[in-house]
């Protein structure tokens, strides 16, 4: 969590430190509230003092819940259904031991609120999302924005770029509406060839940290299309992912069926 840039906020009596708090448990509520009462097998990696598991321990009233973070968490829990590990996310033999031991079927759900980090989460995510999470369970990653941010280790201010044709293209375009142009039909073909397979193929958003994970996420949404037998290259398949949500901070994957 980032306890040193939230505000902290309260769920019922529970203190929890979250960014994006209001958004977060719209979320929260939209895709687990109908999964409330069911027996779940959940994760969350980066808990801090344990605040997040309390209202989950209370939020879910038959789920088992697991935590991981990389300080000791001393909270006291009001059921046995928590328990916390202590280690680090990128950790895969930990990840495997915890999940053997938690959830040898696999989790129902897991939250990544820990390091922030674009290296860290995405070898944890994809070890876990591959190997650990059920199929049709969700996957949730918080505070993505901290790639924006030039303190963070991979992070970097945002330098837009200007939208428009670039010098190429403005030329070419004054040449598609030449009537001189119009008049020779190799001409026009010609200059119509030019205007469409010169024009800008490659836009340089910003690609740092948990921005640039992010993002790469969205190229296994179009699995897909990146293998169509006619147009795309390697074997067909479809994306890992039934749907992934993007908006402020937070990411919701639900794993295909």
């Amino acid at each position: 969590m980032l306890a040193e840039v939230a505000v902290p906020k309260t769920v019922g009596d529970i203190p929890i430190d979250k960014m994006g708090l209001a958004h977060y448990f719209v979320n929260y509520d939209k895709y687990l509230g109908p999964m409330r009462q069911q027996p779940l097998k959940f994760m969350e990696l980066g808990i801090a003092k344990g605040d997040s598991l309390k209202h989950w321990e209370s939020w879910l009233p038959n789920a088992e819940i697991t935590g991981l973070d990389i300080n000791p968490c001393d909270a006291v829990f009001a059921s046995e259904r928590v328990r916390c590990y202590v280690g680090e996310q990128q950790d895969k033999a930990l990840l495997d031991r915890i999940a053997a031991e938690r959830a040898p079927e696999g989790f129902d759900v897991i939250i990544d609120d820990a390091a922030h980090v674009g290296q860290l989460a995405r070898i944890s995510f994809w070890h876990l999302f591959d190997n650990h999470l059920k199929p049709g369970g969700y996957y949730f990653i918080e505070d993505w924005g901290t790639g924006y941010w030039k303190d963070y280790p991979d992070g970097r201010h945002y330098r837009p770029e200007q939208v428009g044709l670039s010098w190429h293209e403005r030329v070419l375009d004054r040449l598609h509406k030449s009537d001189a142009v119009k008049a020779v039909t190799p001409m026009r073909k010609a200059v119509g060839w030019m205007r469409w397979n010169l024009v800008r193929s490659r836009f340089h958003g910003h690609d740092r940290g948990m921005v640039g994970f992010v993002k790469e996420l969205i190229d296994e949404c179009g699995a897909e299309d990146m293998t169509h037998s006619s147009f795309g290259t390697g074997s067909p398949r479809r994306s890992r992912f039934e749907w992934m949500r993007v908006s402020l901070g937070h990411v919701v994957i639900r794993k295909a069926g």
